[in-house]
């Protein structure tokens, strides 16, 4: 079963992650003080400029992080550093806090996954830049992809709290996904804010289910299997769409994708990936033109 990364607004899924909050801040890492109903929320939760990305196994959430657009309320951040200082005259801002995932999830893949998220959160709103105090191991993992560290040493907060507080201009944000909408001018496949993380062997797509989403492959590889033969029919790999065809044909799916080793994929719906090509013709030529092709090399293995 993969883990999932997106965007919320169910408030089970809500009220399960202030639990997880509570959890890790009071009961694992001891920042702040139990409370009697087990749930860390401030005022901050309450506003209509928040919304809450979550981390998902199967229908357990297991982690997650909050957002906040700016307002005349201020923002989560300028509680912990003076992040506007660094700021150009005009800006609109995003602030990243309240990072939570239960101890067996807790990698680099999450939190960067996490962060990246909220970068295409950003993005799809015109958000200029997105300021964070992060835990600093994950700072050099974070400069990869364009933030940038506002302080050479870490800094505390009131409870003892080691952090860093970073920035990302996102005209300067580098990574595969985000390059591939820009240049593919896909920039509606940001707004579906839907991660899976899959393991070596563990099935993508089933043949004969129904398809309702398409997947860009953004780390690792997948193979496209013939379900009667085992047959090896195709390997997919970075930037590389699967599961467009049965979107294409209101038909089901009509081959397996398994994992050839741990995936990390980001989903398109339906309705997106529709009004995509319906809006944008020449992606329609192209996206058909990749079709083709890869019937083409169905056909000739089959020879």
């Amino acid at each position: 079963m993969p883990v999932q990364i997106t965007l919320t607004n169910n408030p089970v899924h809500i009220d399960s992650l202030l639990k997880i909050r509570h959890k890790v801040f009071s009961e694992e890492e001891s920042l702040f003080n139990p409370t009697p109903d087990g749930r860390v929320i401030d005022r901050f939760d309450a506003y209509n400029t928040t919304s809450n990305l979550v981390v998902l196994k199967g229908n357990e959430v297991v982690g997650g992080l909050r957002l906040n657009t700016d307002s005349q309320m201020g923002l989560p951040a300028d509680d912990y550093y003076n992040f506007r200082s660094h700021l150009p005259e005009k800006y609109t801002l995003l602030s990243c806090s309240m990072f939570c995932v239960t101890e067996p999830y807790r990698n680099q893949h999450i939190a960067l996954s996490l962060i990246l998220m909220a970068s295409y959160f950003g993005a799809s709103r015109n958000v200029t830049h997105v300021i964070a105090p992060i835990n600093p191991p994950i700072a050099k993992l974070l400069t990869r992809i364009g933030f940038k560290a506002l302080t050479e040493e870490t800094l505390k907060t009131p409870s003892g709290l080691e952090f860093l507080p970073v920035i990302l201009d996102v005209k300067n944000l580098t990574d595969f996904f985000y390059n591939f909408t820009e240049n593919n001018r896909l920039y509606n496949f940001l707004k579906s804010y839907t991660c899976f993380f899959y393991k070596k062997g563990e099935y993508i797509i089933r043949a004969g289910e129904l398809g309702y989403s398409a997947f860009v492959i953004i780390e690792g590889e997948a193979e496209v299997i013939n379900p009667d033969t085992g047959e090896i029919l195709a390997v997919v790999t970075q930037g590389e769409v699967v599961g467009e065809l049965a979107l294409l044909t209101d038909d089901i799916r009509t081959a397996d994708v398994v994992a050839k080793n741990d995936l990390r994929i980001m989903s398109m719906a339906k309705t997106e990936f529709i009004e995509h090509l319906t809006k944008n013709p020449e992606h329609a030529m192209q996206m058909l033109k990749s079709i083709g092709n890869r019937m083409k090399n169905t056909l000739n293995k089959g020879r």
